[in-house]
């Protein structure tokens, strides 16, 4: 399982250092979804290119991880709260009448781009928490981040059942407008897998294994869709921004299961996190 949390925290690292050098790359559209209120949008763009690629080696090579880990969540937060909320409020705004709106590909992604933020933002957090040690009065704060966690997974699963349309692994704003053999099956089975796996995480059933095969499950179904993609000739940035995405996520799930494995959990003489408080949230 530590093998597993591993593959996990570099599954996590190349989506920081592909991000990074896609804000070089792309660094006048990343300015342009800087929010407004802010000053020097492309000194924004470069500035935060260079904080996920500095994030991601440092997770990927193993160090200075408690310093990188929390910097990362804090960054990855304010992707959701001042780019993915507001761009939802707007699309809300101008199309009431249109609540499907939320799933489309209105400049940011929609509300499955902000989960899928959201869900790498809680990664970062217990990432940066499973390795250090936390008061007794604010052990709530892990079991409250993987709680979200599954409660994203959860969503995610649900999704697959509604709108049978979009890509089976992690929903996102793209059809499925090229050939993949059985693709609603393909799309209930791994909704039913994210639904599994998110419940259960919730309950505290497994938690371990849950995470495990969740995360081997998501990157299994996003290298696959990816590769019918590239079959049809219709590889592009954003396609692979969007499995990338996928992948970290995956990676997300994986370090949950090694640190939510019997083996790494804390003695219960210690004031640190034990398994006895997390099950209690």
């Amino acid at each position: 399982m530590k093998r597993i949390a591993r593959f996990g925290e570099c599954l996590f690292a190349a989506l920081m250092i592909y991000s990074g050098v896609m804000h070089f790359k792309f660094a006048t559209y990343v300015a342009a979804a800087v929010p407004s209120w802010l000053p020097w949008h492309l000194f924004w763009a470069y500035g935060t290119g260079v904080a996920l690629f500095a994030a991601g080696v440092s997770i990927l090579v193993h160090r200075f991880t408690r310093v990188a880990a929390p910097l990362l969540a804090v960054l990855l937060c304010s992707f959701v709260l001042f780019i993915h909320l507001p761009s939802m409020a707007h699309s809300v705004t101008h199309a009431p009448q249109e609540m499907r709106v939320l799933w489309s590909f209105n400049g940011t992604g929609g509300i499955n781009n902000a989960l899928k933020d959201l869900a790498l933002t809680l990664s970062a957090f217990i990432l940066a928490l499973s390795g250090s040690s936390l008061q007794r009065n604010r052990q709530w704060v892990l079991a409250a981040l993987i709680n979200m966690f599954a409660i994203v997974m959860l969503l995610f699963g649900a999704e697959h059942f509604y709108f049978t349309q979009y890509t089976p692994g992690i929903p996102s704003w793209s059809f499925v407008n090229f050939w993949i053999p059985w693709n609603e099956v393909w799309g209930y089975l791994t909704g039913a897998g994210l639904f599994i796996g998110g419940s259960m995480i919730l309950l505290r059933k497994r938690m371990d294994l849950a995470a495990a095969s969740m995360g081997l499950m998501i990157l299994f179904v996003a290298a696959l869709t990816y590769a019918f993609r590239m079959a049809a000739h219709l590889g592009s940035y954003g396609e692979l921004t969007n499995t990338m995405k996928d992948v970290a996520v995956a990676g997300g799930a994986m370090m949950l299961a090694g640190f939510a494995h019997p083996e790494n959990q804390p003695a219960k003489d210690t004031p640190t996190v034990k398994p006895s408080a997390i099950e209690t949230v």
